[in-house]
């Protein structure tokens, strides 16, 4: 993967949204680097507030213990790192862990072979996966893909398809996000040239229009999403 100095891009993802909801301040910084360096973390985190726990913590072997709360009654999490505390609404919460996955997340190339975490998935994946002996085994794709129309501040970060078979007629490919990726198996080839275009035109592109993971979709634009799908699959 391209390196580059990512405290300072994500210091720049931060300064140049002017879609915010919440003010930067050193602690959110210093949490986002912790948290987009460590990326198991970002994921650990983010699965606890999916799964409506009431708190996640972290005691790293040197350096402060980090212990984020959430209280799903008034709908506000905690970040406390016992040197700074910062109080957060969920969706503002939300958002702040979608532009962290921006600057952070890893973006693999075309053809990486990935196992998903089948507790993140919908029922309706899980099901067909039951049906794989290879588990939730798939290779990916595509890249950041917009959704349709009223909703493109979002993006799909992967399509992908069931390994080893590939695209299939008929069937739709699975949308991946990096929350649901629980290992890669086998990353596909890089280079120079596939390094920058991840982050030019890709990440960079993505930064720009301000855009975040559908797993940080605010609850009421993924109910308006899935009434549009519905309405369109009426429709056919």
């Amino acid at each position: 993967m391209a390196s580059y100095d990512t405290k300072k891009f994500f210091e720049e993802v931060l300064a140049n949204d002017d879609s915010l909801l919440f003010e930067v301040t050193n602690e959110l910084i210093t949490t986002g680097v912790l948290l987009g360096t460590n990326f198991p973390l970002l994921k650990g985190i983010y699965k606890a507030y999916r799964n409506e726990e009431e708190q996640f913590e972290h005691k790293p072997m040197v350096g402060a213990k980090l212990t984020v709360s959430f209280d799903h009654d008034t709908q506000r999490v905690v970040l406390d790192r016992q040197t700074s505390q910062v109080e957060l609404t969920n969706e503002q919460f939300l958002q702040y862990m979608g532009k962290i996955d921006v600057a952070f997340a890893p973006i693999y190339p075309v053809g990486t072979t990935v196992e998903l975490d089948e507790s993140m998935l919908t029922e309706e994946l899980a099901e067909l996966f039951k049906k794989e002996e290879l588990g939730a085994v798939v290779t990916l794709s595509g890249r950041k893909i917009p959704l349709m129309s009223g909703f493109e501040q979002y993006i799909v970060d992967y399509l992908g398809h069931l390994w080893p078979y590939g695209e299939i007629p008929g069937n739709d490919p699975i949308l991946i996000s990096n929350m649901m990726i629980k290992r890669v198996i086998a990353e596909s080839l890089t280079n120079e040239y596939e390094e920058a275009f991840a982050f030019d035109g890709l990440r960079t592109t993505q930064v720009t229009k301000q855009q975040v993971s559908t797993a940080y979709m605010k609850p009421e634009d993924t109910i308006a999403y899935f009434e549009v799908l519905s309405e369109l699959s009426e429709q056919e």
